[in-house]
């Protein structure tokens, strides 16, 4: 007895946007300290902007049994 198989690899790639930055936000992001970034990471929420879903197939191999 024998089958085929293969490796099916599903990617899904996200685009996430936030609402409008504030002054003050588009400011803390800019001076590129990390602290600073992530209280602008707190205060923020991402919606999906849109998604797309990449497949990656690898060639059938045998098996035996």
């Amino acid at each position: 007895m024998a089958i085929l198989r293969r490796r099916v690899i599903v990617t899904t790639i996200r685009w996430e946007d936030t609402e409008e930055l504030t002054e003050e936000q588009i400011a803390l992001w800019k001076s590129e300290d990390e602290d600073n970034q992530e209280k602008v990471l707190e205060e923020v929420y991402f919606d999906l902007l849109h998604d797309k879903v990449l497949e990656d197939t690898d060639h059938p191999e045998l098996i035996e049994e």
